[in-house]
């Protein structure tokens, strides 16, 4: 993946590829860890935040995307040509944010509906709620 090492976000992100055109098999600083060496796309090679998101992704070939992908943290952007099987987890590690998001947004939504309730019951039961309020 071509890694600003200025972070500046109004520079334009780069594409890799070989002279012939043909997909790089670019290097990233996290590799996933299950042995493969593929890149943890989702995790920054600068600040290692582990919030990447992508930008863009287009099929290169049968079997390699071209992602454009960004940090929320430090602003860094940058575009590599990445194997289908990179992108999977990528793709799948995505599915699991969502699922955590999801999961402390119905958390967090549910005790302020409690907190609520408690605050109108309380209300009720101090009179301090009158038709006119309505």
């Amino acid at each position: 993946m071509a890694h600003d090492t200025e972070h500046n976000p109004e520079q334009a992100p780069q594409d890799l590829a070989a002279p012939s055109g043909e997909p790089l098999s670019t290097p990233w600083p996290h590799a996933d860890g299950d042995g493969t060496g593929d890149p943890a796309l989702w995790r920054c090679g600068g600040c290692d935040c582990p919030f990447v998101q992508p930008l863009d992704w287009d099929l290169v070939g049968r079997s390699h995307w071209r992602v454009t992908l960004r940090c929320p943290n430090c602003e860094w952007v940058g575009t590599g040509v990445f194997s289908q099987d990179a992108v999977d987890r990528f793709d799948r590690e995505l599915d699991r944010g969502m699922r955590k998001l999801q999961g402390t947004l119905s958390r967090v939504s549910r005790a302020c509906m409690e907190a609520d309730i408690a605050h109108f019951a309380q209300a009720l039961e101090s009179d301090l709620i009158v038709p006119f309020d309505f």
